[in-house]
């Protein structure tokens, strides 16, 4: 099965975005072993790749289940476009000086972590735009789906392994002046790229 570039370019791109950016998932893991310890972090990470994993496989058939060329789809890609264009914006806005980690944080296991990838709104939003704008790209159907998936899982389970070990390491550099403005713009220059592609594909 052949797999369409600029798909592949896409997908990478939310990849390289959520590793290197702070969100719910990794803010979690990092606190969490600060705290805890890194073997703390074990039975979470479990946690978080099973719910991932279940987010992936709702979202991917529900999308596979539209009509590709109904207006609904064409809307929804649309809405992916966008999507990427602010997220693009936001991380350009990032205040990457006030980025923290929770001193607080309680012992959690995988329980939370399942749950953890329910109520994460920036998920559910990356998978949604994953699956309309890439599952076409990756061959479609339950085939497209499992691709995806194992891709975006893998990378996210490493990446929380890596914000695991060496978080603090990560924050630092984000909060560096020149450092931090370097890859968040790298990271926000790709995204612009995709979505500059993704609208002359739909014209």
């Amino acid at each position: 099965m052949d797999i369409e570039s600029a798909s592949l370019f896409g997908l990478l791109t939310i990849l390289a975005v959520g590793i290197f950016t702070p969100g719910p998932n990794n803010i979690t893991a990092i606190s969490h072993s600060a705290v805890h310890g890194a073997r703390s972090n074990i039975s979470l990470l479990i946690g978080m790749v099973i719910g991932f994993i279940a987010v992936h496989l709702i979202i991917g058939l529900t999308v596979d289940r539209i009509d590709e060329d109904s207006i609904l789809f064409s809307l929804l890609e649309w809405f992916g476009i966008l999507f990427f264009i602010l997220l693009g914006i936001i991380i350009l806005r990032l205040p990457i000086e006030r980025l923290s980690v929770d001193e607080d944080i309680k012992k959690i296991d995988f329980r939370h972590g399942i749950a953890l990838q329910f109520v994460n709104g920036k998920e559910w939003a990356f998978v949604s735009v994953m699956m309309i704008q890439f599952l076409e790209g990756f061959g479609g159907g339950l085939t497209g789906i499992l691709l995806i998936t194992s891709i975006t899982t893998t990378a996210g389970l490493l990446s929380m392994i890596l914000w695991t070990l060496i978080g603090h390491k990560l924050m630092d550099t984000l909060r560096h002046e020149r450092k931090g403005t370097i890859m968040l713009r790298c990271l926000a220059g790709a995204i612009f790229v995709f979505a500059a592609i993704a609208i002359l594909g739909l014209l």
